[in-house]
Order: structure tokens, then C-alpha cells, then sequence
């Protein structure tokens, strides 16, 4: 039954109830209680002014409840329990006169591509069950104190102050790998559009942002999976970024993504013990582009599993082939996505493609950084446990940046742990650096764990960190990253030249 009805059979049946009890119980008082003709008329006239007066009352009162009720109804998508259109509308308004001359907002619509493909193939059911789940993904990521509505059926909006500490381009991709990854969830291949408007650039109220968000939507709906901004600079950088993300995905699909090896040395003996396994891209146009550019482009668009693959491959083809699988590296590093290691399906998947690489497979040591596998303890010590029951060891790299630090190495059992450059490079001068790195040293030696000092750059660190008891160290004084061809030449050299080199 349609809500205002129900409403309305509600205030009837209050009212009903009050006007019969007021009339018998009334006039049973009257009579009770006066004995004279005329003083009961002159009761029952005041008495039938009292009640019009306590019934309108009551009735305002009614009214009133019910209308709030309404209100509030109207202001909540009653699908998704987001904001409507006219709260929305109101709060933007409200909140653009509310900023200072020199503050920001931004105003964002995201609509689905092809919703009616969606409702055709989940059904209306889950179909409304993946636009709550989105709702909740979106409300979740928006900018604090920002309002979120459902506009249309498959179109949602959200606005929010604008400061310096937030990335816009990467706050706005944020939403597209959202969705993208709330609708594999649901197991459908989806996309969606983004249209962005700023103020006071874009518009100077509600109607004028929303009018430059829905222009650029527009233009995004053309081109299907796009972002676009009123602003044509800022569209056409987020068009070339769109471009990169397409060479990339090319670059993995064509293996022409290359790998370098940089040596990681025993310091007790200087010699090698191991390489870690880096992947360049060298765009045919744009040249070098750097691991810092184009690993958080594939980390965005779900391309880390690939990448993975196609460093284990090549590294087992081009490993194999110099014949430095055969006992005399201890271990070979692969450096691992935050987003690939706390995918559990991925990490399943990446262990059994390694262990098909049975030349591989004995040395191979997973490496990921210290903040990736602080994103649930619980879920990483999982993970890891599965990794080394397939004999692969693990190493957390970039040791002492997160906010746990030594306090997590009571909950995981790594093989492994690498110090951090940014404390190497100041055990020479820094004191504090110096008791750091010593403090980590011997927590890890506690813990049965090896320990490896990251960015050696000259031989006073190497004399430190050898005296502090380290046992292994890389870094570019003791060797760069390089080719394969010349990774061999590098580790065919004779111990005592190596260090006489040095």
C-alpha cells in the first residue's frame, strides 16, 4: 500500500478513536455531575467547542508528524538511502555559500554504461542489489563531509570541498576502480563514465555546476569507461593518461615490458647471494617511463596480476638460458603489487604459475612492501603461511616505513626483512638512523630472520653495516640494476677484484 495512504488511514482511525471516546464518555460526565437542564446545555455547548478545539489540535498535530515523515521520505532514495535530487540540490547550494574565497569543490556524476544490458543480465533483483552494494562503495570513498544522491536509476552524484592534500585525478580514478571492482563482485563486466565540474571554474552555484558536470558526462558517455572535466586542460590530461593506460595494457599483451636484475651480496664475503627482479617499460614514443608512473597505472586498472606473470616468465626464460639457475643464486626477489598480495585469488593463482616454472620455482622469493601487507594482519599471515607451504620464501621490503614497524614481526612469519634505504643512508652521519637500523638488526637476528640493508652507496655504510652484524646488503655501490648480459659479467667477477673495484 502506497505510503501516504497508510498515513492518512492512520490519522483517521486516531481520530476516530479520540471523537468516539470524547462523545460517550462526555456526555456521560455531564450528566453525572450536573443535575440541571440548563447547566447541562450550557455543558454541552462549551463541551462541543472544547472538543473542536482539542480535535484540531490533534489533528494539526497529526498533520504535521505525517507530513515530516513524508518530507523525509522524499529526501532518501528509498533504494540505495542516499540523498534525492532536491536534498542534493539544496546542500550544494548551501554549502557554495559557505565557502571561503579561497576554497574549492568538485561535484562528480558516475553513470553506468549499458544499465539496461545490466537489468537484462542479473534481473531486477540483483541488478538493485549491485547499485546499494555501489551506493555504499561510493558514499564510503567520498571526500569527508561530502553528499552523496542517486539521481537516476543507474546515475550517481557526489560533491565535497576540495583541499590541497587530495590528489583530484587520483581521487576520481579511485571511483572508477570501485566500480569496476563491486561489479566483478557481482560477476559482470561493466564500465562507467565520470563527469567532473569544479568550482568556482566550472559554475558559481548549483545549477551551474550541475550543468557543467552533466556536459562533461555527455561527452564521457561517447567514449564509454572515460573521465572527463568541464575543464579542457584538465580533460585532456586525463585523456592522455587514458592513452597510457592503453599502451600499457598493449605493452603486457605484446611481452615487451623488459627485466632487469640487480645483485644483492653476502657482506661477510661480498659475494652474490641472490638478484631482485625489476620490470621497465620503454614506450616506442614516449621513451623510459618510469616503474613509479606505470606500476600505480596497472595497480588502478587490474594489470598487476599480468605484470607478475610476465616477470616470473621472463625471468625463468632468461635466468634458465645464462644458466644462473643451477644452485649458485640463492634466491630470486619478485616484487609484488599491495593490490595483487592482498587478492587472495591472485596470490593462489601467481603461487601455482610459479611452481610450473619448476627451474624457478626453488628460488623464487616474494617481496612486497611493508605497508601492502599491514592492510589486514590477520588476512596476510594467511597468505604468506600458503606461500611458503609452496616452498616460495618471503621478504618485506622497505622494512621501518610503516606505522607498525618491528611490533609486526610477532605476527608474521617472513623469511626475510630489507631496511629501508631512507635509514642506510644515514647510519654514517644520523645517530638516530644508526640506533634504528642497529635495533632492526637485532630483532630480526632474534627472530631467525634474514635482514638486508637497502641503498648502499658507498663504503662507509658497507664498513658500518658490516660491523653492526647485517648479513646482506645491495645498493648501487655494490651493483646497479642491469640487463641480463650483463648481470652475468657482473657475477663472473672474481671476489677480490670485485672489492678491489670498490
Amino acid at each position: 500500500m502506497d505510503r501516504a495512504v497508510i498515513s492518512a488511514f492512520r490519522v483517521a482511525i486516531i481520530y476516530a478513536v479520540f471523537a468516539g471516546f470524547w462523545i460517550l464518555f462526555s456526555d456521560i460526565a455531564v450528566e453525572l455531575l450536573l443535575d440541571s437542564p440548563q447547566l447541562r446545555a450550557i455543558a454541552q455547548t462549551y463541551k462541543g467547542l472544547a472538543f473542536v478545539i482539542i480535535t484540531a489540535t490533534l489533528l494539526l498535530m497529526l498533520v504535521l508528524r505525517s507530513n515530516r515523515a513524508l518530507e523525509k521520505a522524499n529526501d532518501m532514495d528509498t533504494l540505495t538511502g542516499l540523498s534525492s535530487l532536491s536534498v542534493f540540490i539544496r546542500s550544494l547550494n548551501n554549502t557554495i555559500r559557505k565557502l571561503k574565497p579561497n576554497e574549492r569543490l568538485i561535484l562528480g556524476y558516475l553513470d553506468i554504461d549499458d544499465f539496461k544490458q545490466i537489468n537484462d543480465t542479473l534481473g531486477y533483483e540483483r541488478a538493485d542489489a549491485f547499485l546499494r552494494d555501489l551506493a555504499n562503495d561510493i558514499n564510503d570513498a567520498a571526500l569527508p563531509g561530502s553528499v552523496v544522491s542517486r539521481l537516476h536509476a543507474d546515475q550517481f552524484a557526489s560533491f565535497g570541498r576540495l583541499d590541497t592534500s587530495v590528489d583530484m585525478e587520483a581521487h576520481i580514478r579511485g571511483f572508477q576502480r570501485l566500480f569496476a571492482h563491486r561489479a566483478r563482485q557481482h560477476g559482470i563486466d561493466a564500465t562507467c563514465c565520470i563527469g567532473v565540474a569544479l568550482f568556482p571554474a566550472d559554475g558559481t552555484n548549483a545549477k551551474e555546476m550541475m550543468v557543467s558536470a552533466t556536459e562533461a558526462l555527455n561527452i564521457a558517455k561517447k567514449k564509454k569507461n572515460a573521465i572527463q572535466y568541464h575543464d579542457k586542460a584538465l580533460s585532456e590530461k586525463a585523456s592522455q593518461r587514458r592513452q597510457l593506460v592503453m599502451d600499457l595494457r598493449q605493452a603486457i599483451s605484446d611481452e615487451v615490458l623488459s627485466l632487469v636484475y640487480q645483485p644483492k651480496y653476502e657482506l661477510s664475503t661480498l659475494t652474490a647471494c641472490g638478484v631482485e627482479v625489476l620490470v621497465r617499460w620503454h614506450h616506442p614514443v614516449k621513451g623510459y617511463i618510469s616503474p613509479d608512473v606505470f606500476i600505480p597505472l596497472a595497480e588502478e586498472n587490474g594489470m598487476t596480476a599480468a605484470i607478475s606473470k610476465l616477470v616470473v616468465d621472463k625471468a625463468a626464460a632468461e635466468l634458465g638460458s645464462a644458466g644462473l639457475l643451477d644452485g649458485s643464486l640463492a634466491h630470486v626477489a619478485v616484487n609484488v603489487s599491495a593490490d595483487e598480495f592482498n587478492n587472495a585469488e591472485e596470490m593462489y593463482a601467481l603461487t601455482q604459475f610459479i611452481k610450473s616454472k619448476k627451474a624457478l620455482a626453488p628460488y623464487v622469493r616474494i617481496e612486497i612492501t611493508e605497508t601492502a601487507t599491514l592492510t589486514d594482519m590477520q588476512k596476510s599471515v594467511e597468505i604468506i603461511s600458503n606461500l611458503q607451504a609452496s616452498g616460495i620464501t618471503f621478504s618485506i621490503d622497505d622494512f621501518g616505513t610503516g606505522y607498525t614497524s618491528l611490533a609486526m614481526l610477532k605476527d608474521l612469519t617472513v623469511d626475510e626483512i630489507k631496511i629501508d634505504r631512507s635509514f642506510v643512508s644515514g647510519v654514517e652521519l644520523d645517530e638516530r638512523s644508526c640506533t634504528i637500523v642497529s635495533a632492526i638488526v637485532a630483532m630480526a637476528q632474534s627472530f631467525d630472520i634474514h635482514i638486508v640493508a637497502e641503498g648502499v652507496e658507498n663504503a662507509a655504510q658497507l664498513k658500518i653495516l658490516q660491523d653492526m652484524g647485517c648479513q646482506q646488503a645491495q645498493g648501487f655501490y655494490l651493483g646497479r640494476p642491469m640487463a641480463l648480459h650483463d648481470l652475468v659479467k657482473h657475477l663472473n667477477q672474481d671476489t677480490t677484484e670485485f672489492s678491489a673495484a670498490h
